[in-house]
């Protein structure tokens, strides 16, 4: 897709600007019939193109690699980054390309059709419209401290997000905003035998997706940013802020194993606590108050049926209003 992603990253760089095929093949060095015909492919494949006689430009901006550079502030995290037109995971992509990928790089895919979540549930993506990231760490982490990191994950899109909304996180994953997520995070490690090869976090971002493009079973329990918040978001942008967030909470935690400074806000901005909600597992489904989360992360609720409070920290079990997903 090297031609098309030039094509997108002119495009998305030009953005708010309306461009014509004329200068477009002149900044690409190529002719207009070739850019012509790239340009159509790509409207069949769905991307949010739009040509009007001569014109051309986009809906809203698409992931474009030199946009994303343009405005990244770390100094390892997202270095370098890997742009994918389609594949089904970039999890089990940059699982399969451990060996391969260094610490630090990210892998983004502009279409993903066979992603998964927490308890193995689908996240698709269509073209253009949502942000498809994973990312690889290969730092020393003790085992134990690694499920920390979803929580250290929500922490980050929380601020980079605050730029467009006030999100909220659903313990321990999933980003919410107006009752309805909008993202999730899934953390996956590598083993070759007992030594830890690496970690790679998964995260989905429905950022310009239409309502009706939401699988209908999932759309009371999903949105995007953009059916909101009413504006198209610049999906490089919300990259680039995650990132530089990411790595500052990483290397303080890295340097110091304090969870405070992510955890705090994953407290502050937790649409669970001081409410009551049905814990469901496979075996049984109970009714809790959620107090807090705890300094190494877990849930801390009390149970109705015995007045006892326990800390949870398996992930293998749902969190579900009375009658609603929040």
């Amino acid at each position: 897709m090297t031609f098309k992603q030039d094509i997108i990253d002119a495009l998305t760089l030009a953005y708010p600007q309306i461009l014509t095929f004329e200068n477009l093949a002149s900044e690409l060095m190529a002719s207009q019939e070739r850019v012509v015909k790239s340009v159509t492919e790509l409207q069949e494949q769905n991307y949010p193109i739009s040509t009007q006689g001569r014109d051309i430009h986009l809906a809203y901006p698409l992931l474009s690699v030199p946009a994303i550079l343009k405005q990244l502030e770390t100094d390892f995290i997202g270095k370098p980054v890997q742009l994918h037109a389609r594949l089904d995971s970039t999890n089990s992509y940059a699982k399969e390309n451990l060996t391969d990928l260094i610490n630090g790089e990210i892998i983004l895919a502009h279409e993903q059709t066979a992603g998964k979540g927490r308890l193995g549930r689908n996240w698709t993506s269509p073209a253009g419209a949502s942000i498809s990231l994973s990312l690889v760490l290969k730092s020393d982490i003790p085992f134990e401290r690694i499920p920390l990191l979803t929580q250290l994950t929500a922490a980050s899109l929380v601020k980079a997000l605050d730029a467009w909304a006030d999100v909220k996180i659903k313990w321990p994953n999933d980003i919410i905003l107006n009752n309805k997520k909008i993202a999730g995070v899934l953390v996956e490690t590598e083993f070759s035998g007992r030594s830890l090869k690496g970690i790679v976090i998964g995260i989905g971002i429905n950022t310009n997706v239409d309502q009706m493009d939401i699988p209908e079973d999932l759309q009371s329990k999903a949105t995007s940013i953009r059916e909101e918040k009413a504006g198209e978001i610049d999906p490089n942008k919300l990259v680039a802020r995650f990132l530089k967030h990411f790595e500052n909470f990483y290397v303080a935690f890295l340097g110091s194993q304090h969870t405070e400074p992510f955890l705090s806000i994953c407290r502050e901005q937790s649409v669970l606590i001081g409410k009551d909600y049905w814990i469901i597992d496979k075996e049984q489904k109970r009714k809790a108050s959620i107090r807090t989360i705890d300094p190494t992360g877990g849930l801390v609720v009390t149970y109705h049926d015995t007045n006892k409070t326990e800390v949870i920290t398996s992930t293998d079990l749902s969190i579900r209003g009375e009658h609603t997903y929040v």
